[in-house]
């Protein structure tokens, strides 16, 4: 066969050829189609825990009902978000006296500033409490949790001491990290999350510290330790604004401070021990937020008409033992309005 006959027949079969390529495609993407109509169509399976069962909601102290008050929503998106459908749900294991807790605690006591020859612990159920009478400070020995006091400066608001500066954030949070290691209680879980530095001032008429913009007015700065996001899912702890871990410096000349304050109240979550809950419609939790069963966490002072600016899903991260970290919706609205509501479906809530 010469090349002008190859050339001749080429010529003949290539309109053949494209339309059986084109019929081909059709009909694949026909049935591609298809199928996928089908999928999209067919019921989802109920989403069913097997692992946990029922459980119960989080328990939110501290607040109070939303029945109190009148809501309208006016957010973006113009009507109530549904997130997802589904949420994990983490074990929090119950934290259980450890062996060897006495020396553990007498080296926290020494780090916080106690003479231990002097000052010995009292122990009130699982709580280690060592008082000066200056300083108080008080010890989970089953998983180290503590809080502090130091009253032993009961000018340090008014203090006009020149010699008072307040360092880079940078440096404010590495030295609140110095010292959560130094006491040997700085979760992993905090130090892979996110922290949030507030500048405090004393006002008088308060007789206590407020919230300041600039650091050059702060007299005391507390930095606020939150919890890794797990999947990607925001945490929020029980007062919004604040952290229940947090460490509260006032920075001295020479690169020195003082602890005033500090409290890790944390819970380590279980990675390999969750289950998978379904998650209530935003319509229906916007309809039990106006209902009076949502949990108002902050609000401004005899205001009663709130206007909802958004809503969304988040973790919530407990400042006292329960079992489970589990979703809440998040309702935030003008005038510093917080409020919650569980977010796992209510058949799966004991109630």
């Amino acid at each position: 066969m010469t090349l002008t006959e190859l050339s001749y027949y080429l010529r003949r079969i290539l309109p053949f050829f494209i339309l059986f390529v084109l019929f081909f495609l059709i009909i694949f993407y026909s049935f591609k189609l298809y199928f996928t109509f089908l999928s999209l169509n067919k019921p989802k399976e109920p989403i069913v825990p097997r692992v946990f069962g029922n459980i119960n909601p989080p328990e939110i102290k501290n607040s109070t009902s939303s029945a109190n008050f009148t809501f309208v929503l006016d957010n973006i998106e113009g009507r109530p978000v549904t997130t997802t459908d589904s949420a994990k749900v983490y074990f929090l294991p119950k934290p259980t006296t450890r062996f060897g807790y006495r020396e553990k605690i007498y080296l926290m006591a020494k780090t916080f500033g106690f003479n231990t020859e002097v000052v010995t612990h009292k122990l009130i159920d699982n709580l280690a409490v060592f008082d000066d009478g200056f300083k108080k400070l008080t010890i989970d020995i089953s998983n180290f949790n503590f809080t502090f006091d130091n009253f032993s400066d009961k000018n340090f608001f008014t203090s006009t001491d020149e010699g008072k500066i307040i360092p880079s954030e940078k440096e404010i949070e590495n030295k609140a990290i110095d010292f959560l290691k130094e006491v040997g209680r700085y979760p992993d879980e905090l130090a892979k999350g996110k922290n949030q530095i507030i500048y405090l001032k004393y006002h008088p008429g308060f007789e206590s510290y407020v919230n300041v913009d600039n650091p050059n007015e702060a007299d005391l700065v507390e930095i606020d330790l939150y919890r890794q996001y797990p999947d990607e899912v925001p945490v929020v702890s029980p007062k919004f604004f604040n952290s229940q871990n947090y460490v509260v410096l006032r920075f001295l000349k020479n690169n020195k401070y003082q602890v005033l304050k500090a409290q890790i109240a944390f819970y380590e979550k279980s990675d390999s021990q969750f289950d998978i809950y379904p998650v209530k419609s935003g319509d229906l939790a916007w309809e039990e937020l106006t209902k009076g069963k949502g949990y108002v966490v902050a609000a401004t002072k005899g205001k009663k008409d709130i206007v909802i600016k958004k809503m969304y899903l988040a973790y919530y991260d407990p400042d006292f033992y329960q079992s489970f970290l589990e979703p809440v919706y998040v309702f935030l609205g003008e005038d510093d309005f917080v409020a919650y509501l569980p977010a796992i479906a209510n058949q799966f809530l004991i109630q």
